[in-house]
């Protein structure tokens, strides 16, 4: 019976997207359009960090993560931080790859694993998960465009879709392999079976709401933070607060919505294939998972200070002053502009997207105590759709305005949202630009013979050519069982003290800035704190003492030969952009030591 359910299920998650992806398309050309030319420009940056055996998005779920996601969601007693929804996703559609690089050669255990960890086999699945993002932040563009279109108009609704393509931080997720723009993606569609509930009801409509959510906390937890507040609003205060004589037939409605989304999320999460791995999953969840990373302190003064950080980088992380202006105009008008005449042009629908990115705030951001770009991501997804009644509002204006005035209202909006584009432009300059590929063209010009010595997570590798014929061989070493590590492709991997360079003689050192900036961050002043996690590794006195000395070529017996940066273009620094770090995967700087009397003298 459960089995059948999942097919059942399955089925009508996958009808019912692709029904709602033609609809969408077909809707609206301008807005087709514009998701299309934001596809472009997307895939711009798609193999910035290919070819390779390993990717650099920090927290990304291809190409290694998807393995110990799907075996430790369907283990027993084991967990995942995230849910099995996506990685079962990229592993289906990954399965040419895979099947290709399995079949290739010896069948044993070993060579299956060499082959399946190859850069052809990653840069695979890297590529395909990167196409899948920006198949899903183009439909997230469509879809919230969709909501302001049957809430606003038409015109709102394709200033709205702009604003999704230039908000900074959703085009960057929206190409990459992390979970936050897939799961934005089902809360999307949510909104939108949501809006059905409002409109008319009935079951169909209800059942839609709980299968999109059900899909958006199985593909990431978080998501529950963006429905909270919806469901109680526009699942059970506005319908309950209806014709009394239906209160009892909507109690009933909302009832089978939730058994089918307490059911679909039990299948699409992995958690009614693996109840005591969820369980574990939890207790990751709610311990180191989030509490470990909290960046400011419990009560009020922490509180203050999340809340003024968050809205601080709201200017650099979504849009520049003029556009992010814009869309808090918008939130303004939707919320004290008189109804319409149409039964959606009403206030409580056209404020759906802003309770949504609201109650992501209250009930994500503030719980774990956190203000980089992804975890305010949902909140400038959502003002995405008040740029646009912003806009549509700005141009009402300007068709009522003398000539002059209303000409530079149209020039001076058209002018925000293009120069909102030029810097999220900035973000593709970075990557392209990434200091890893100046380290691997580096490092195949070496003396043979150099041993090179490297640290912290893969995602912070440059890409090593450790192939037949190699001139150098690379070492990572840390604290951690080389075991438990995600592995580097041909690279030795050491358990010892990272300080003790003076007895294992590297002729090259690696500081990863991504590495450093743990052993280096100084502690929180005015309510923020220092992670535990990052206070952790600070407590190991002799590491931090050996990255400050590196970092400041006053480590004994090591010179530092340069610090390599984003190789960011000169004619972009004279317009006014200049490179742009994003959650310890772009940006970053790499100290490059060699060893006095090594292979490369300094």
């Amino acid at each position: 019976m459960l089995g059948a359910f999942r097919v059942r299920t399955a089925r009508m998650l996958v009808r019912q997207v692709g029904d709602a992806l033609v609809g969408l398309v077909r809707e609206d050309r301008t807005t087709s359009l514009i998701a299309l030319g934001f596809a472009a420009t997307q895939l711009l940056t798609v193999a910035w960090d290919l070819p390779g055996s390993h990717g650099w998005e920090n927290d990304g779920i291809a190409p290694r993560d998807l393995f110990a996601a799907l075996a430790n969601n369907l283990t027993p007693g084991r967990g995942h931080q995230y849910p099995l929804l996506h990685s079962l996703l990229l592993a289906v559609l990954s399965l040419p790859v895979l099947v290709v690089a399995a079949l290739g050669g010896p069948l044993t255990a070993t060579a299956v694993r060499e082959r399946v960890l190859s850069v052809p086999c990653m840069t695979g699945i890297s590529l395909i998960a990167k196409t899948t993002a920006i198949v899903m932040a183009c439909v997230s563009l469509l879809v919230l465009s969709r909501l302001v279109r049957r809430t606003v108009g038409a015109r709102a609704a394709r200033f709205a879709a702009l604003f999704a393509a230039t908000n900074l931080t959703f085009a960057f997720y929206g190409r990459v392999s992390n979970l936050d723009v897939p799961y934005l993606t089902w809360v999307l569609l949510a909104l939108n079976a949501a809006l059905d509930v409002v409109e008319h009801g009935g079951l169909a409509p209800y059942r839609r709401f709980a299968l999109f959510t059900a899909a958006a906390v199985a593909t990431k937890d978080q998501a529950y933070a963006c429905l909270i507040l919806v469901g109680a609003t526009y699942l059970v205060v506005l319908p309950l607060a209806g014709e009394a004589e239906r209160r009892k037939e909507r109690l009933v409605l909302l009832g089978k919505g939730l058994a089918w989304g307490a059911l679909g999320y039990g299948l699409m999460s992995a958690a009614l294939l693996n109840p005591t791995g969820f369980l574990a999953r939890l207790e990751l969840l709610s311990g180191p998972a989030s509490q470990g990373w909290r960046l400011y302190e419990r009560g009020t003064l922490g509180l203050v200070a999340n809340v003024r950080d968050a809205l601080s980088a709201e200017p650099i992380y979504y849009w520049p002053h003029a556009a992010l202006g814009i869309a808090w105009l918008g939130v303004f008008v939707a919320v004290f502009a008189p109804p319409g005449r149409e039964p959606l042009a009403c206030r409580a629908p056209r404020l759906l997207p802003l309770v949504a990115g609201l109650s992501s705030f209250l009930f994500f951001t503030l719980p774990v105590a956190r203000a980089e770009p992804r975890f305010i991501l949902p909140l400038g997804l959502m003002l995405s759709a008040y740029g646009g009644i912003g806009s549509d509002f700005l141009l009402t204006l300007a068709g009522r305005a003398a000539r002059p005035l209303g000409t530079a209202v149209r020039v001076g909006l058209l002018a925000a949202i293009a120069f909102a584009g030029w810097k999220s432009f900035a973000v593709h300059l970075t990557q392209l630009g990434d200091a890893r590929h100046a380290v691997s063209e580096r490092l195949r010009r070496v003396p043979r013979g150099t041993t090179v010595e490297t640290y912290g997570l893969t995602v912070y590798a440059p890409h090593f050519d450790v192939g037949a014929g190699a001139p150098y061989r690379v070492r990572r070493v840390g604290n951690t069982r080389p075991s438990a590590r995600n592995p580097l492709v041909g690279v030795e991997e050491v358990e010892g003290e990272i300080a003790r360079v003076d007895q294992r003689k590297p002729d090259v050192i690696l500081i990863s800035e991504g590495f450093s900036n743990a052993y280096l961050a100084g502690r929180g002043t005015g309510g923020r704190v220092l992670s535990s996690v990052i206070a952790q590794r600070q407590s190991d006195r002799s590491t931090q003492e050996f990255v400050e000395r590196a970092v400041t070529d006053t480590l004994p017996g090591y010179r530092r030969l340069f610090v390599l940066r984003p190789d960011f273009p000169g004619w972009a620094r004279a317009l006014g952009l200049s490179p742009v770090a994003l959650h310890s995967t772009t940006g970053l700087s790499i100290v490059v030591l060699a060893r006095e009397g090594g292979t490369i003298d300094p």
